[in-house]
């Protein structure tokens, strides 16, 4: 019974060791394929990064003028497409800034879709090593059989695919920890502009609202002061 169990847990493992490679070799396209397109998010971050200094301060003047300025500026980056996304939801948002339930959700969701590319690089920085862990311990079963019956070669090949595994499985880990560093950063950053842009759009619409009540309020006044006029003229 005992050697049955065995057998039967030996072909299984052994049958996981081609899977197990493929996964290795796909984590580390897709860590590659990470890289890549973190660092071409990068460098298109950069026109963004300049634009967003600006409104920082534009908007930290608290001048009427700079602040109306800052719009302006915002409507011209987002038209002129040289800015990643950020500048753009944000310019959305400042049409609607009045729709405090749609300013939530939206933030909310892109909050959201920041977490939900965080885990997936999380997910490859956890599987890297657990595949490259599969591939370092199902070879050392046949490893071990070549080295009781002697067999230098079949311990040698299998150990060379347990130690290339682990090396493997590992650098899927190193390169996906770094892109999630940078993920994470980035992340962070937008969210503290996101939130700094809102408060002050926020503030600007509410001026904008009073100053034009007060002008109503004072037109409405000068009619009536037009008309008593006119009626004592009479």
């Amino acid at each position: 019974m005992t050697a049955a169990l065995t057998q039967i847990f030996y072909t299984i493992s052994a049958a996981l060791l081609i899977p197990t490679e493929l996964g290795l070799l796909a984590a580390l396209f897709a860590s590659c394929w990470l890289v890549g397109t973190t660092l071409r998010e990068g460098l298109s971050r950069r026109a963004e990064l300049a634009k967003r200094q600006e409104l920082e301060a534009l908007w930290t003047s608290g001048k009427n003028a700079d602040a109306t300025a800052a719009q302006t500026l915002l409507k011209a980056a987002v038209a002129s497409r040289t800015t990643a996304g950020t500048l753009g939801t944000l310019a959305t948002l400042a049409e609607k800034i009045d729709d405090e339930p749609f300013v939530e959700k939206t933030v909310a969701e892109l909050q959201n879709a920041m977490k939900e590319r965080c885990e997936r690089v999380d997910r490859l920085v956890k599987t890297g090593p657990a595949l490259g862990l599969m591939g370092t311990l199902i070879p050392l079963g046949p490893a071990l059989l070549g080295l009781a019956k002697g067999d230098l070669e079949t311990l040698a090949t299998n150990l060379v695919v347990a130690f290339s595994t682990t090396v493997v499985g590992l650098t899927v880990a190193l390169i996906s920890s770094f892109v999630l560093t940078t993920l994470k950063r980035r992340f962070r950053r937008d969210v503290v502009f996101l939130n700094f842009a809102l408060d002050r759009l926020s503030e600007t619409a509410k001026k904008a609202k009073e100053n034009g009540e007060s002008e109503r309020v004072e037109n409405k006044d000068v009619a009536k002061e037009g008309k008593s006029e006119n009626g004592g003229e009479r």
